[in-house]
């Protein structure tokens, strides 16, 4: 596995893991060794990308609104349409079902695209976006709601 890949499945961070590449080289080694789909597939772990059953009653609202039944959807757009209600209940929902690690990398994915476009626009408003993604009170409280799952 790369090192994203590890940080990404096992939840490490990437300052641990040049850490452990110095000084617990047989560890990362081990971990280096790995195959990614493989590891992934033996631990029921989830990736942004994979295609998952979504069913609507484990949720308080059904954001796919297209259809009240099971239907394919990715895990990166379940947990990023949840995020955008903002429901604690939801959150950790999305928490039990694929990982803290998984919904924080979309919401670290998500507020760093909206930063880098530099704007949000709703109903032909342009809402414009200053400072750091991590700094927004709503990124702050999602963060928050996540660490608590």
């Amino acid at each position: 596995m790369t090192q994203q890949e590890i940080s990404r499945l096992l939840d490490i961070p990437d300052r641990t893991l040049r850490d452990w590449k110095k000084s617990r080289s047989r560890l990362y080694n081990l971990l280096e060794s790995l195959s990614y789909d493989e590891t992934k597939e033996n631990q029921s772990f989830y990736d942004v990308n994979d295609v998952v059953q979504f069913i609507p009653e484990q949720y308080t609202t059904n954001c796919f609104w297209q259809t009240n039944e099971t239907s394919s959807q990715t895990v990166y757009a379940i947990i990023y349409n949840y995020l955008s209600l903002m429901n604690p209940q939801d959150i950790k929902q999305l928490c039990k079902e694929y990982g803290k690690s998984l919904v924080r990398y979309v919401l670290n994915d998500k507020y760093r695209k909206m930063y880098e476009k530099g704007h949000i626009s709703t109903s032909g408003i342009d809402i414009e976006l200053q400072g750091s993604y991590n700094h927004n009170p709503m990124y702050k409280e999602l963060s928050r709601t996540i660490n608590d799952c």
